[in-house]
C-alpha cells in the first residue's frame, strides 16, 4: 500500500506570501518617507543662497571656478567646483556649531586623544632662547607645509633627529607634572594655568622658496632699499608639553637656517629669542592660532632696533580691551573647552594716531577712501581685524614723523598687529599681504622712494605654499605706472 503523499502545507506558503507583502508595505513607506526629505536636502543645497564667509574660521570660502577648456580636461575645473559646493554649504556656521554642540554633549573625541592631569610647565627652552648664536638644522625629511584653508596644519613625517627638541634645564617644583591636553587633527588643547590654550604643532620645512625669493628682492633692489626677514613662530614653540615635543619640530633651528641662507645684505630679525624672554606673559592668544597684540609688540620693538629708527615705551600706547575673545582655534578643533574659556583681546593705540592718516586700496592699488587703522570694531568674535580690518587690501599710512623712512611690510595675517607700533619710527608704513597683491613689488617699491621692506609672516607661510607668492610679487604685472589716486585727492 502506497504512502499518501503529504500535501504541502497551505500555512507555511500563506506566512511567506504575508511577509513578502509586509515588507513590500515598509519599502513602500520608506520610499515615502525618505523621497520628500532627499527632496528637501537637495532643495537645500541648490536654492538656499550659499555661504560666501565664516565667521567661526574669519575666512572667506571657496567660490565657483572659471570654466575653461584647458582647466575641464585637465580636472581643475571639476575639483574647484567640488571644493566649492563642499565648502559653501547654506547656514554653514550655523551647522558645524550644532556639530560641535553635539559632539561636546556625548563626549566624542578623537582616537589619538592623551591627557596628562598635573600642575602647568615652565616655558620650554627658556633659559637657552636668550642666547642668540646660531644653530645647524638637522636633516628634514618633511616637506614643506602651510596652514589649510580651515586652519589646521598637516602632521608630517620626520626624523627623530628632526623632531628631537633642545634639551631643555630641570622643571622646577612646580612644574614637576605635565598639564593636562588632549589630541585634535594636529593641534593639541592644554590646560595651563587653570586656562585652556591651543597650540598648532610644526612639521618642519626648509624655506627653500621664501629664501630665493628673498635673495632675489635683494638683487632686484639692490642698495637702495634695506630688507629685512623676520619670522615670527607659532606658540608652540613655547607652550607645547615636553611629552608631546617629539610631535613638533624645534622652530628656532628652522629661523636660523633660513638666516645663514639669506645674502648678506638682508638683516634677519630675531624675534624667536626676544618672544621666548617674555612667555609668563600673554604674548600669544589662547583661543586663536594668532600672536596677540602684546606678542606683535615685542616684535616690532626687536624689529625697529634692528632699523635703527625710533620706537617708544608700551606705556606711551593707549591699551584697549575686547572681552570674551573665542578665536579661530575653536572652529578648527570644534573643543567645548576652548568655547567656554574665552580671554581678553588687549590691543595698544599709539598716541599719535589721530595725527596719522590711513588710506584704503583694493589689491590693485585703487583707491576706496581714508579710515582708522584701528577699526575698533568692538564686537569679540572678530576682534583680531581690529587692525585694519583684514587683509584683502592695501594700507598706506603717513605719519607725522618726518625722517625720509617709508616702509613697505609684506605679511600674512600675522603681519595686521605690527604697523601700528611703528607709527613713531617711520614717515610713511604701506601694508601688503603676501596673498593679496596684484602689481609688481619691485616697482612698487621704486615708484613709491621706499627705503624699507619687512618680510613678516608666521613660520607656515615661510615653509609652505604662500611663499611661493613671494616670487609672483616679484615678477607680475612688470613695467606698469602705478598711480596713487589718494594724492589726486589731496591736491
Amino acid at each position: 500500500m502506497e504512502k499518501e503523499k503529504k500535501k504541502p502545507e497551505r500555512k507555511k506558503g500563506f506566512n511567506y506570501m504575508k511577509r513578502r507583502n509586509v515588507e513590500y508595505g515598509f519599502s513602500v513607506i520608506s520610499l515615502l518617507i525618505m523621497a520628500p526629505v532627499f527632496i528637501a536636502i537637495t532643495v537645500f543645497l541648490v536654492a538656499i543662497p550659499r555661504s560666501e564667509k565664516s565667521e567661526i574660521e574669519k575666512r572667506n570660502l571657496a567660490k565657483v571656478p572659471e570654466f575653461t577648456a584647458e582647466s575641464y580636461f585637465s580636472g581643475e575645473y571639476t575639483a574647484g567646483l567640488t571644493e566649492f559646493y563642499d565648502d559653501t554649504v547654506p547656514d554653514r556656521d550655523d551647522f558645524k556649531n550644532v556639530g560641535y554642540n553635539f559632539k561636546s554633549l556625548f563626549g566624542v573625541h578623537t582616537e589619538d586623544e592623551v591627557k596628562v592631569v598635573g600642575h602647568p610647565i615652565n616655558v620650554v627652552n627658556k633659559e637657552d632662547s636668550k642666547s642668540s648664536v646660531k644653530s645647524k638644522t638637522s636633516k628634514e625629511t618633511s616637506s614643506d607645509k602651510q596652514e589649510s584653508k580651515t586652519g589646521k596644519v598637516e602632521e608630517t613625517t620626520q626624523s627623530s633627529e628632526s623632531a628631537k627638541p633642545e634639551e631643555s634645564k630641570e622643571p622646577d617644583e612646580q612644574s614637576e607634572e605635565e598639564p593636562e591636553y588632549q589630541v585634535e587633527n594636529g593641534i593639541i588643547v592644554v590646560k595651563q594655568n587653570g586656562h585652556y590654550r591651543a597650540l598648532e604643532l610644526f612639521g618642519g620645512g626648509t624655506g627653500n622658496n621664501y629664501v630665493n625669493a628673498l635673495n632675489r628682492f635683494q638683487q632686484d633692489l639692490g642698495d637702495k632699499v634695506q630688507i629685512y626677514s623676520m619670522i615670527a613662530p607659532l606658540a608652540s614653540e613655547y607652550y607645547t608639553p615636553d611629552s608631546y615635543k617629539d610631535h613638533t619640530v624645534n622652530q628656532k633651528e628652522t629661523f636660523d637656517s633660513i638666516a645663514e641662507r639669506l645674502d648678506d645684505g638682508i638683516i634677519s630679525v630675531d624675534i624667536d629669542t626676544v618672544l621666548g624672554q617674555h612667555t609668563d606673559e600673554d604674548i600669544y592668544l589662547r583661543t586663536d592660532h594668532h600672536w596677540s597684540p602684546l606678542g606683535a609688540y615685542y616684535a616690532a620693538q626687536t624689529f625697529a632696533q634692528a632699523a635703527g629708527v625710533d620706537f617708544y615705551d608700551l606705556g606711551t600706547f593707549e591699551k584697549k580691551d575686547i572681552d570674551g575673545f573665542v578665536g579661530t582655534m575653536y572652529a578648527f578643533t570644534g573643543d567645548a573647552d576652548i568655547k567656554n574659556d574665552p580671554e581678553t583681546f588687549t590691543y595698544y593705540v599709539p598716541d599719535n594716531n589721530d595725527k596719522c592718516t590711513t588710506y584704503y586700496y583694493d589689491t590693485a592699488f585703487g583707491y576706496s577712501g581714508t579710515g582708522n587703522f584701528f577699526n575698533g570694531i568692538g564686537d569679540a568674535s572678530n576682534a583680531y581685524l581690529t587692525f585694519m580690518g583684514g587683509d584683502e587690501q592695501i594700507i598706506k599710512v603717513k605719519t607725522n614723523v618726518q625722517n625720509g623712512r617709508k616702509l613697505v611690510i609684506v605679511k600674512d595675517s600675522y603681519g595686521n598687529a605690527i604697523p601700528g607700533y611703528l607709527f613713531k619710527s617711520f614717515e610713511e608704513i604701506y601694508v601688503v599681504d603676501m596673498r593679496y597683491f596684484d602689481l609688481n613689488l619691485v616697482d612698487f617699491i621704486e615708484q613709491n622712494d621706499v627705503t624699507d621692506l619687512l618680510f613678516a609672516m608666521v613660520t607656515y607661510s615661510a615653509v609652505g605654499d604662500n611663499a611661493d607668492n613671494l616670487e609672483n610679487l616679484r615678477t607680475q604685472a612688470k613695467g606698469k605706472k602705478i598711480v596713487d589716486e589718494a594724492l589726486k585727492e589731496e591736491d
